[in-house]
C-alpha cells in the first residue's frame, strides 16, 4: 500500500507572476479624482470670506440667510458671532466670485424686513423667504469688513426707474415712501429728502417706476396732496382730499400738458403747496398795494365776469420792500398781457346803498383785469379804484384840511347837492391839521370852482336863529357815515387845498366873512403920488383903496383892495396907471390940460381898465405905469432869446417890413443856459398880431460880396426883423440870425462836417440861387452835422426824393495823365460857400420832397450829376 501511495507524487504546478495593472485601482483613483474636483468647486464657489458688523442678530440664521443685490442672491451667511467688547454682532459671510468686485470701502449692507405701514407695504419678499442682507456697490479700495446700515439708504431708489427732484419751501406731510399720484394711479414715490446748499429749500428726491416715466415732460406740476383742504363760502363748503394714504402719509399729485417734451434724470421741479396754486398757466408777476388783503391760496384773477388765472403766491421783495404776487394766467389770454393793461384791485364796499364784493370780507379780494395797449409784459402793478379813477382823463385831485377827521375814512363819497361826484381817496396827519385827498370823476371836475366851501354832510343838522328852527334830515345812509359836501363859486380854476367846515353852518359864515374886499398888489419903480385911502377908479368910480405900500429891491409895491362886487373888473388885460395930478398934452393943434377930480388931485389914485396888447404884470404882481399915455404906449413885453448879442443893441428897432413894431428894452446874460435874454416891448397895436408861438424873430446885418449888397439899412444900427406866425399866444422866442422863408420847403442836410457852410449859405440851383442855409447845428448823437435848409416856395417842385445834393464851396483841383483841372464856382461861392443840387433824369419823376424830409450832403459832386439836364415841371 505504501508503494501504491509512494507511485502517486503530485503533479509539478507552474506558477506565473502577473505584472499587468488589476481593474481594481481604478475605483480608487477616481474617487480620488473625484475629491479633488469638489475641493477645488467648493473652494472657487465659496467666493470672499467678509466680515460684517450689526447692531443686533435679529433675523440673522447662519446657513440660511442670504445676501442680495437688486433681487440676485450674491453670498449667505455663514457664522453668527458676538464682539469681543460685547457690544455688537459681527457676521461672516461668503461672497460668490461674481460679486467679489462689488466688495469696496464704500459698499453698503443692511438688513432687509418685511414692514407695513398705512402708505403700503415694503419687503414683502422677505416675508415669504425670510430676512436677507441687500448690498449696495459703493466707490474705493478693496476691502473684507464692513458696518450695516440699520435701515435701508435714504438716497437709494426703490428700483428700476425715473429719478427727479421737487423743490419745495418745507417738507409739508411728505415722508419717506410716500407715492405720487397721476390721476389718482400711484406711478412712484419719495425716496429721500435733503436741505438745499443755502438750507432755505428742501429737495425731495422721487422715482417714477419705469412704465410711467413717459409721462413726465418739461411741463409738469407737482403739487402736495397730503392732509385735507376745506374752501368756506356764500356757495358751501368744499371738501378735498386725495386718499386715506395721503391724508396721514402725505403724497405728492402731477399732470402734464400735452406740448411738453421728455426730461434727463434729475430734472429739478416745483412743488406746489396744492392743486390751486400749481395752475398751468403764463406766469406773471404783480406788484401789490399795501393792505391788499389777497389771499394766498388761489385768489382769482377776473377778465369780464371770467376767472383767465390765479394768484400762486406772496413774497416781499428785498428791493423795493414791496409785495409781489406770482400768478399763472390762461395761455389764451396771452393776447391781453400787455404793457397797457391793468390790474385792479377789487375791495369790499358796505354802505345802505348798496354791496360790492361782500364776499371778498371772507375769501379775500382778488384782481380784474383791464386791457390795453402795447407790449408783451410779464410784470404789472396792481391799482386800487382810487388810483384807477385819477388815471382816467380829466380826474381832478386836491387836499381839504381840518382839525379834526369828523368820522371821514379813506372810501367816504364826495357829493354835490346829493350826488355823488368823488371820493376821499386818504386820510393822513399833516402837522397838527388832518389832511384829506379827495378825487372828482371827469364829467364833474367843473363843479369845482376857486371858491368852493367844503363842509361835512352827515347826520340830523339844526340851527336856531331869529327866523326860526332849521332841521335838516338827510338820507339814511349818511345818518350812519360821514360824507363831504361843497358849494360851486368863483372861477373855473381850482385849487390846489380847501379847508374842511365841520358842518354846513359854519362854511356859509365863512362865505360872509369872504365877501368885502379883494387884495391885490401893483409893483412901481419908484412910489407915485399915493397915500393910505387914495382911491382906485374905474372910469372914474371909484371902486377900492389903497392900503399900504412898501420898498422891496427893484422898486415898491403898493396893496390895495376892490370891493368883491367889483372884483370881475380885474381881468388878464387890466392894466393900472397913475391918476394923481393934471396931465397936459402939447402938439401942433394946440395944448389939451385933462385935470383929474379934486378927490385925486389930494390925495392921489390910481385907475385901471383892460387895454389889449399891454404888458401888464411885473412877475406876480401887476405893472403900475406913471400915466395912461405910458401904459397905452409900452405895448407887450418879450423875450428872445440869441446865443450871443453881438448884432443887438439897447433900443435896437424891431421891423415888419421896413415899418417899426417894437424895441429892445434890456439885454442880460444868462449864465446857467450860456445865452442872452432880450427884452422888448412890441408897440400895443401890433402885439396882438405879433405874439404869436410861429412868429420869426432875426436879426438883420449889411451883407457884402462880389455879387452884391443887401441890408445896407443896417449899416449904421442893426435892428431885428419880425415875420407874423397865425399860431398860439406867445411871449418867449427863439432869435434867428437869417432871414425866414415864408411858405417855403425846409429840408435836412446830413454831414460828416460842416466844412464852408454856415448861416446863410445859399442853395443853388444851375448857378441860380433858390434857398439859403437857416441853420446849422450837431445830431442828436453828435456823430454828424444836420444843415437846415429853406427852399422858396417857387422852386420847391424842383427838390424830389431822389434828388442829389453837394458842397460847391471852394476850388476843384484835378491832376491826371492829360494834365491838370482847375474848377472853381463862382466868385461868391467862393467866399460865402453854396450848396448845389441837382435831380436825376429819369421819368417818370420821384414824388415831391416833404417837409423836414433828411438828404446826404456830398463832400463834392459826381460828373454826371452836372450833366443831368431834367426837365421839371411845376405841378
Amino acid at each position: 500500500m505504501n508503494n501504491g501511495q509512494n507511485n502517486q507524487q503530485p503533479e509539478a504546478v507552474d506558477i506565473r507572476r502577473d505584472r499587468g495593472l488589476s481593474p481594481l485601482w481604478l475605483l480608487p483613483l477616481l474617487a480620488l479624482v473625484l475629491a479633488g474636483w469638489l475641493v477645488f468647486k467648493a473652494v472657487n464657489d465659496a467666493g470672499e470670506r467678509i466680515q460684517i458688523h450689526f447692531n443686533d442678530a435679529a433675523g440673522l440664521i447662519a446657513g440660511r440667510t442670504t445676501i442680495r443685490y437688486q433681487g440676485l442672491e450674491v453670498g449667505i451667511v455663514r457664522d453668527v458671532n458676538l464682539s469681543e467688547d460685547l457690544q455688537s454682532i459681527y457676521v461672516d459671510a461668503d461672497i460668490y466670485p461674481k460679486a467679489v468686485q462689488t466688495l469696496k470701502e464704500n459698499t453698503r449692507f443692511w438688513l432687509v424686513k418685511p414692514k407695513a405701514s398705512i402708505t403700503g407695504i415694503s419687503g414683502l419678499d422677505a416675508l415669504v423667504s425670510g430676512n436677507y442682507i441687500a448690498l449696495q456697490p459703493g466707490e474705493g479700495k478693496t476691502t473684507n469688513k464692513f458696518t450695516a446700515l440699520d435701515t435701508q439708504p435714504a438716497d437709494t431708489p426703490l428700483g428700476e426707474g425715473l429719478t427727479l427732484q421737487l423743490r419745495s419751501p418745507d417738507l409739508g406731510s411728505v415722508s419717506i415712501g410716500s407715492q405720487v399720484f397721476y390721476k389718482k394711479i400711484p406711478v412712484g414715490e419719495v425716496y429721500n429728502y435733503t436741505l438745499s446748499e443755502n438750507r432755505k429749500q428742501v429737495l425731495i428726491d422721487v422715482t417714477i417706476k419705469p412704465q410711467y416715466s413717459e409721462l413726465i415732460t418739461n411741463k409738469s406740476r407737482f403739487w402736495n396732496v397730503s392732509g385735507m383742504s376745506a374752501n368756506i363760502g356764500f356757495n358751501g363748503v368744499d371738501v378735498q382730499f386725495e386718499s386715506l394714504s395721503a391724508m396721514i402719509g402725505g403724497a405728492i399729485a402731477f399732470d402734464s400738458p400735452d406740448e411738453g417734451v421728455a426730461i434727463d434724470p434729475n430734472h429739478l421741479f416745483r412743488l406746489y403747496p396744492d392743486l390751486n396754486t400749481a395752475g398751468r398757466g403764463i406766469a406773471i408777476k404783480v406788484e401789490l398795494p399795501d393792505g391788499n388783503n389777497i389771499s394766498t391760496s388761489g385768489a382769482p384773477i377776473i377778465y369780464r365776469g371770467l376767472e383767465i388765472g390765479k394768484i400762486s403766491s406772496l413774497r416781499l421783495d428785498k428791493e423795493t420792500n414791496k409785495i409781489v404776487a406770482n400768478a399763472a394766467i390762461e395761455p389764451s389770454m396771452s393776447d391781453l398781457l400787455n404793457t397797457g393793461s391793468r390790474l385792479l384791485l377789487e375791495e369790499a364796499e358796505l354802505s345802505l346803498n348798496g354791496v360790492k364784493n361782500i364776499g371778498n370780507l371772507i375769501r379775500g379780494n382778488f384782481l380784474t383785469l383791464i386791457p390795453g395797449e402795447g407790449e408783451k409784459a410779464r410784470m404789472f402793478k396792481a391799482i386800487t379804484q382810487d388810483q384807477l379813477q385819477e388815471q382816467q382823463p380829466g380826474t381832478v385831485s386836491f387836499a381839504l384840511y381840518a382839525n379834526n377827521s369828523y368820522g371821514i375814512e379813506r372810501g367816504s363819497k364826495l357829493r354835490h347837492r346829493g350826488l355823488d361826484v368823488g371820493r376821499v381817496k386818504k386820510v393822513s396827519f399833516e402837522g397838527n391839521r388832518v389832511r384829506f385827498d379827495v378825487i372828482v370823476r371827469p364829467q364833474y371836475t367843473s363843479l369845482v370852482r376857486s371858491n368852493s366851501r367844503f363842509f361835512i354832510d352827515g347826520g340830523i343838522q339844526a340851527s336856531i336863529s331869529a327866523k326860526g328852527i332849521d332841521v335838516s334830515m338827510p338820507p339814511a345812509d349818511q345818518l350812519i357815515s360821514n360824507g363831504i359836501s361843497f358849494t360851486s363859486s368863483g372861477s373855473k380854476s381850482i385849487q390846489n387845498s380847501y379847508p374842511l367846515y365841520e358842518n354846513k353852518r359854519l362854511s356859509n359864515l365863512a362865505a360872509d366873512n369872504q365877501r368885502g374886499f379883494a387884495k391885490y398888489s401893483l409893483f412901481a419903480d419908484e412910489l407915485p403920488p399915493v397915500s393910505e385911502g387914495s382911491p382906485i377908479l374905474y372910469r372914474n368910480l371909484q371902486v377900492g383903496e389903497v392900503t399900504g405900500y412898501a420898498l422891496v429891491r427893484d422898486g415898491v409895491t403898493v396893496s390895495f383892495k376892490i370891493e368883491n362886487k367889483y372884483r370881475h373888473l380885474i381881468t388878464p388885460s387890466t392894466v393900472f396907471w397913475n391918476r394923481s395930478g393934471v396931465e397936459i398934452e402939447a402938439g401942433l393943434d394946440g395944448v389939451k390940460v385933462k385935470a383929474d377930480p379934486i378927490s385925486t388931485l389930494i390925495k392921489g389914485g390910481i385907475a385901471f381898465d383892460d387895454i389889449a396888447g399891454v404888458t401888464n404884470k411885473a412877475g406876480s404882481k401887476f405893472k403900475l405905469y406913471p400915466s395912461l399915455s405910458d401904459a397905452q404906449n409900452f405895448g407887450l413885453l418879450v423875450t428872445l432869446t440869441a446865443p450871443d448879442a453881438r448884432s443887438v443893441s439897447k433900443n435896437a428897432d424891431i421891423r415888419y417890413q421896413g415899418i417899426n413894431v417894437g424895441k429892445v428894452v434890456s439885454i442880460e446874460p444868462n449864465f446857467e443856459l450860456a445865452n442872452v435874454q432880450i427884452k422888448a416891448r412890441l408897440f400895443p397895436k401890433y402885439a396882438k398880431i405879433l405874439a404869436k408861438s410861429d412868429s420869426y424873430f432875426w436879426t438883420v446885418t449889411p451883407k457884402l460880396s462880389l455879387s452884391g449888397a443887401k441890408n445896407l439899412d443896417s449899416l449904421l444900427n442893426s435892428y431885428i426883423a419880425v415875420q407874423p406866425g397865425d399860431g398860439a399866444y406867445s411871449q418867449t422866442f427863439n432869435l434867428g440870425t437869417a432871414e425866414l422863408i415864408s411858405s417855403g420847403l425846409t429840408l435836412i442836410l446830413e454831414s460828416e462836417d460842416r466844412g464852408s457852410v454856415s448861416e446863410g449859405t445859399p442853395l443853388l440851383y444851375r448857378d441860380i440861387q433858390v434857398g439859403q442855409v437857416i441853420k446849422v447845428s450837431l445830431g442828436d448823437l453828435s456823430d454828424r452835422v444836420l444843415i437846415k435848409i429853406q427852399i422858396e416856395k417857387e422852386y420847391s417842385h424842383l427838390i424830389r426824393t431822389d434828388t442829389v445834393f453837394w458842397n460847391t464851396s471852394g476850388v476843384d483841383f484835378t491832376i491826371g495823365l492829360t494834365g491838370a483841372k482847375i474848377q472853381t464856382g463862382t466868385v461868391d461861392s467862393l467866399l460865402r460857400g453854396g450848396i448845389s443840387f441837382a435831380t436825376p433824369e429819369e421819368q417818370p419823376l420821384s414824388p415831391l420832397a416833404k417837409q423836414e424830409d433828411h438828404f446826404l450832403l456830398h463832400r463834392e459832386a459826381d460828373d454826371r450829376w452836372k450833366t443831368w439836364r431834367t426837365a421839371i415841371p411845376r405841378d
